[in-house]
């Protein structure tokens, strides 16, 4: 058998329509999976099914699995990858909205599917959640969201707890600042070159590279990984690449540390 190949499999995409989630559609249609993408808007193209879904609610997260069930006889994979981004929000500026509609996307959403995917997906079968770097890392002006990634981790999780007795695994990828319409489409967007400048690798990813770690995930080759949040950032998330910094006078210009005479 190949290796990582999804042949015969079937995949349900949320927000697969741009950026990362029409990535992993096209890795995974490539490796043989028929997809389903729900997402709210349609693709600019349609290489899969498409259900117009609002994840926010479980009525309509529940007919795009039932449809994917009909059509194909069963449901392997479940990505829960739709959300949105409200960055740039200091808590000044936060407000009842925001929050709310955050939260009910990137996290209600992320609930709902672990709930519908106990239910629906076949014995040993996959669900992957699109988590973030944000969601590992205290950042400025993003509460509401590094906050709703932080909970994406967490729900993690505690799926892979529960959907452990059919054999089901759940992780995540937390992706760090990737070269998606989210992301470009802002005009001069001061993210680019600040976490280009702080990021090991010195750039942004691409959205391919994060639906890599999406494929492995949801492949016979990742069946004893479960609860994992998989960072796809360019090492940001170990740590900054530049820190300027002055070594203490305590400290020799041979290496030495001297304690402070008392």
């Amino acid at each position: 058998m190949e290796m990582f190949s999804l042949s015969g499999k079937v995949a349900l995409i949320t927000g697969a329509s741009s950026g990362i989630g029409k990535a992993v559609a096209s890795r995974f249609q490539a490796a043989g999976a028929n997809v389903i993408n729900a997402d709210r808007l349609p693709p600019d193209s349609e290489p899969e099914h498409f259900v117009q879904t609002d994840v926010s609610l479980e009525t309509e997260l529940r007919a795009a699995l039932e449809f994917a069930r009909n059509k194909y006889g069963r449901l392997d994979i479940l990505v829960n990858n739709a959300g949105i981004q409200p960055l740039g929000v200091p808590f000044n500026e936060l407000t009842e909205s925001i929050l709310k509609r955050t939260f009910e996307v990137n996290v209600n959403g992320v609930a709902f599917g672990l709930k519908l995917a106990a239910e629906m997906l076949e014995n040993e079968g996959r669900v992957i959640n699109t988590a973030s770097f944000v969601g590992l890392l205290g950042i400025p002006s993003g509460t509401a969201y590094a906050t709703s990634k932080a909970a994406v981790i967490h729900l993690t999780k505690c799926g892979a707890i529960e959907l452990a007795s059919r054999g089901i695994t759940v992780n995540a990828v937390a992706p760090g600042t990737i070269e998606t319409p989210a992301v470009t489409e802002i005009p001069d967007n001061p993210e680019i070159p600040f976490v280009s400048s702080r990021t090991p690798l010195g750039r942004l990813g691409s959205p391919e590279e994060v639906a890599a770690a999406f494929h492995f995930l949801a492949s016979t080759e990742a069946s004893y990984i479960s609860g994992a949040t998989i960072p796809v950032d360019g090492g940001i998330a170990a740590g900054w690449e530049k820190y300027d910094l002055t070594a203490p006078a305590e400290i020799s210009p041979e290496g030495v540390w001297h304690d402070p005479e008392s």
